[in-house]
């Protein structure tokens, strides 16, 4: 059983920031304005890690704790994409193949290849491109690649049962996770759901109404064998939100979205069976190639995506076990520990100095611009569109944003108005507050090197 649950913060919460001085600050005040932020008593039970170096020099402006290791959240994902990247490169795809032995082809092989973006609509096309071959019949269909994926056991469970993890298989469609619309309605009334897919095998128990603004927001679900339970409350005229319910047991989810989209496309299936080898058949029938790296790398960085980071770690486990750690260790990152691709575990361990080399490494090598631009930027896009916005920081700011319980962390580059560009590194751990005031924190600090400038005080 599967349980989701959203707390759904008002747009202001989010926003907590008490603004430095509208003027430039000095490169010369800098350690001293950012050691009077993070020495404030509100900050006595935290932990501060701050890296910020000169983009172009590698001059290091300011280090605090900056060896020391950290949770540093979703910034972990900044590793898996770099491994990813330059690993295979910009332009790599992940194919999924339907494949056969000739002369009958009584038995095909569905074989998956990691593509995080594979949906229902992708499926139908596969069995379509099939049926126009004159496949009519198929005694065994194979879904190779299912052996059972164990989630990650250092997962905190608030945050499984929140729905930021999904089960990662070799073939997965939709995500392996069920998508529901949750629209308000009028002031008592249930809100509408809306289910992103026909013909699911779940039943939808609403249990959810429509309140007053003085009211708090929440969703949450459960998934039982048949059931799917929503309860909760949106505010009347508030934006339809959406609940991504994963499945700890994806398999029976993806026997259905197989044997549906083979019956519409006309091909009776016999047996659907799944298989632990993770090579196709002799000869492939039909390919689906997944859009190149370079775009499904967007979700992970820019919206902080799990199910993809997830994903593509594995895809490069599969490929090259190993790989990323050893990658890190070629840039002079050698004590990162690492558990996951999406940075959910609580024993995945950076310091702040490991995120601001790799962010300079990066910044080096031909994917610099690539990377750059796929990063949220402040005020405008991803994880940074309610951040810093209207302030000296808004479209300044390309950062990987990071958020557990307990967690905030911050990771990119920033252009000040009057200096050369900036990378850096800002991380928070146990300073006992909300998330918003754990990101107002962080913001303050990226807002004064937003504002940084070279002063000649030799007069």
């Amino acid at each position: 059983m599967a349980r989701l649950r959203w707390l759904l913060f008002p747009a202001s919460a989010l926003l907590l920031l008490v603004s430095p001085a509208a003027f430039g600050l000095c490169r010369q005040d800098l350690t001293r304005t950012i050691e009077q932020e993070i020495h404030d008593p509100q900050w006595q039970r935290g932990q501060w890690g701050i890296v910020i170096r000169d983009l172009t020099t590698g001059e290091v402006l300011y280090n605090h704790q900056g060896e020391k290791l950290f949770l540093v959240a979703s910034t972990v994902k900044l590793t898996t994409v770099a491994a990813a990247l330059t690993y295979w490169g910009a332009n790599h795809t992940f194919v999924t193949t339907l494949s056969g032995r000739s002369p009958d082809r009584t038995t095909l092989r569905l074989q998956g290849g990691f593509d995080p973006s594979f949906r229902s609509q992708d499926l139908q096309r596969m069995a379509n491109h099939l049926a126009q071959q004159g496949i009519r019949r198929i005694q065994v269909l194979e879904i190779g690649g299912l052996t059972p994926v164990m989630l990650e056991p250092t997962w905190a469970i608030e945050d499984l049962t929140m729905g930021f993890a999904a089960v990662v298989t070799r073939f997965s469609v939709n995500q392996n996770a069920l998508n529901l619309e949750v629209v308000p309605q009028q002031l008592g009334q249930p809100l509408a759901l809306r289910q992103q897919e026909s013909g699911l095998p779940w039943r939808v128990v609403n249990e959810t109404r429509t309140v007053a603004t003085s009211e708090v927001e929440f969703l949450e679900s459960e998934v039982r064998s048949q059931e799917i339970i929503v309860r909760g409350q949106l505010h009347v005229g508030s934006e339809p939100a959406e609940i991504r319910i994963p499945l700890r047991e994806p398999i029976p989810y993806l026997r259905q979205q197989v044997q549906r989209a083979f019956a519409q496309a006309g091909i009776q299936v016999q047996q659907i069976r799944p298989v632990e080898t993770a090579e196709p058949l002799p000869e492939v029938l039909v390919r689906h190639t997944s859009r190149p790296l370079r775009e499904l790398m967007l979700p992970i960085l820019r919206e902080s995506d799990n199910f993809y980071a997830e994903m593509l770690l594995a895809a490069l486990e599969a490929a090259q076990p190993g790989y990323r750690q050893r990658y890190l260790a070629q840039i002079g990152i050698q004590g990162a520990v690492l558990v996951d691709g999406s940075g959910l575990s609580r024993q995945n361990w950076l310091t702040p100095n490991d995120l601001v080399t790799l962010l300079q490494q990066m910044a080096r090598t031909a994917h610099a611009s690539l990377w750059w631009r796929s990063l949220p930027l402040a005020g405008r896009s991803g994880t940074l569109r309610r951040r810093l916005r209207n302030t000296p920081a808004q479209d300044r700011v390309w950062a990987k944003t990071g958020t557990l319980r307990g967690v905030a962390a911050l990771a990119g580059y920033v252009e000040p108005v009057q200096d050369r560009p900036l990378v850096f590194s800002i991380v928070l751990n146990q300073a006992g507050m909300t998330p918003p005031q754990l990101r107002s924190g962080v913001d303050r600090i990226v807002l004064l090197l937003a504002q940084l400038q070279t002063c000649d005080r030799s007069g």
